[in-house]
């Protein structure tokens, strides 16, 4: 009689390598490839092969473990890079604490699971830490394991709640979002925001719940990183020493065993040239080319696994001289948006960091866009509580002040005399032919006909940023007269901006109507 669940494993079923679910032996590959680790062992006895890529992935393990009892030892073996092995080793050593998250480690057990199942596990299950070990030594390892018997730890599988995230999907464009900061750090929470509230549901195989939110093609600018003096916040998914480690990934063109890919391997070895080699060589003879460019893709190679394996989510990097900096533009076709981009965009600050001192230019921004920038299900409860703590503070607001810079300028609004119009009476020629526009019609019935305030008009004069020249002038009789003149052609970005410049405008009108005067208050 089998002991596990119908269906089993209940979590990952599409992705996992079972190959004797009545066997005690479970290997966890980490992040090296399971295909990869299942051709290694292809000689020996075991239950199953799987990934740990985060330490949210134990929730996973324990319910599928409880829904086949028979697993008892756990062999951990591969690539550790994001200490989702140390913290499976740090909750079996250390347990949780009164939050449930793992003691020493990352990642927090689930609500859904009881603590005593958690204390249960840790009592049953043994965790062999293999990482480090060569390959010879996991076969090994698994052959004498087998020669051990352990009886299933319970007489029956246990099952637990569907943990569940409360997350709401606002109506949005569904394509072409834009978030700028910067700092990465200030820049990720602004396009986790955006995911968060926007990311339609999608299925993936890549997340235990089988879920997504994801947006289409977001494009998100970093400005002000200096890589050699990074702003490192304590909420990153990761820490400092793991991120200068990550950095050989796309820096250098060093070759990990059982990882599919190397970014720095494909732009500087892999496909017969160094690409960034190249680069920079273009940017000192040619600094006006637009052919600065380098590509990961190996096209038969990486189609040839794309139903088996893992093809580089980073497509192609650009490069231009642009005002005497150098700007660098990074595509990529997925991107895992939580614990994937941060250390993307931390390493191609990097990059163009190194080109641009190669050269002999300073860096530009950062531009970052990802086709397919989506959450993981297992990361929902971490993104929203990341937002509610970190968002608002990282803004840098205050009760003081609470603006932004809108890189398209800054709006001067005044109210002045029809004799004193410089535009209006060449704008207003388009009623000739046109009607006046209803919002615009209804407010010029409460404008006074006579007296000191009647013939007045609102003047918004745009001006370049920082303290720059008037570049634009808008005049209208109303708020929205003037409101329709810059937000049609589209003269401002920034949001919080557009509103204060309405909101500016209906004082002025106000102004007007109730013949008063009219200062334009500080944002």
């Amino acid at each position: 009689m089998s002991l596990r669940v119908r269906g089993w494993p209940i979590y990952y079923k599409d992705i996992l390598r079972v190959k004797d679910p009545d066997h005690h032996v479970g290997v966890c590959s980490l992040w090296t490839e399971r295909q990869v680790v299942e051709k290694l062992v292809s000689g020996t006895r075991y239950n199953l092969i799987g990934n740990l890529y985060s330490a949210q992935g134990i929730n996973a393990m324990i319910r599928n473990i409880f829904a086949n009892p028979s697993i008892r030892t756990v062999v951990l073996w591969g690539a550790e890079m994001s200490l989702s092995g140390h913290s499976l080793l740090m909750l079996m050593k250390e347990g949780v604490d009164e939050a449930r998250r793992i003691k020493n480690g990352r990642g927090e057990i689930e609500e859904e699971i009881p603590l005593p199942v958690v204390d249960q596990f840790r009592k049953v299950v043994e965790v062999v830490d293999l990482r480090g070990r060569d390959r010879d030594f996991l076969v090994a390892t698994l052959r004498q394991l087998d020669k051990v018997k352990k009886p299933p730890f319970a007489r029956k599988p246990k099952l637990f709640p569907k943990s569940e995230p409360k997350t709401t999907m606002f109506p949005s464009e569904s394509v072409g979002f834009r978030v700028s900061g910067t700092k990465v750090a200030k820049t990720w929470l602004k396009l986790l925001n955006e995911i968060y509230k926007y990311g339609k549901p999608k299925h993936t195989r890549y997340s235990r719940d089988n879920s997504i939110r994801e947006i289409l093609n977001l494009t998100a600018v970093v400005t002000d990183e200096d890589p050699e003096k990074i702003y490192f916040p304590s909420y990153l998914p990761f820490s400092e020493t793991e991120l200068i480690a990550y950095y050989a990934e796309l820096l250098t063109d060093r070759q990990i065993p059982g990882v599919a890919y190397n970014y720095g391997r494909r732009l500087r070895r892999e496909l017969g040239v160094d690409q960034i080699a190249k680069m920079k060589e273009l940017v000192k003879k040619r600094p006006a080319s637009k052919k600065m460019a380098a590509f990961t893709a190996d096209v038969k190679k990486d189609w040839g696994a794309v139903h088996k394996g893992d093809t580089p989510c980073l497509t192609q990097i650009l490069g231009s001289i642009f005002e005497k900096r150098f700007y660098m533009t990074a595509h990529f076709r997925s991107q895992d948006m939580v614990h994937g981009w941060p250390r993307n965009a931390f390493a191609l600050r990097k990059l163009q960091k190194e080109i641009a001192d190669a050269t002999g230019y300073r860096m530009g921004p950062l531009t970052v866009i990802t086709h397919s920038a989506h959450i993981y299900g297992d990361d929902f409860l971490l993104v929203e509580n990341l937002l509610m703590d970190h968002y608002e503070k990282e803004l840098g607001f205050s009760p003081a002040v609470h603006f932004t810079f809108d890189p398209r300028g800054n709006v001067v609004i005044e109210i002045v005399s029809m004799k004193e119009a410089l535009q209006f009476h060449e704008y207003s020629k388009r009623y000739e032919k046109g009607a006046v526009p209803f919002a615009v019609s209804q407010t010029l019935k409460r404008l006074p006909k006579r007296g000191r305030n009647s013939g007045k008009l609102i003047r918004a004069t745009l001006f370049a940023p920082d303290g720059g020249a008037p570049l634009k002038i808008f005049e209208g009789r109303t708020a929205q007269e003037v409101a329709y003149q810059i937000a049609d052609w589209g003269y401002l970005s920034d949001p919080a901006h557009a509103m204060y410049v309405g909101q500016e405008l209906q004082r002025a009108e106000e102004a007007i109507v109730r013949g008063g005067r009219y200062h334009q208050d500080p944002a």
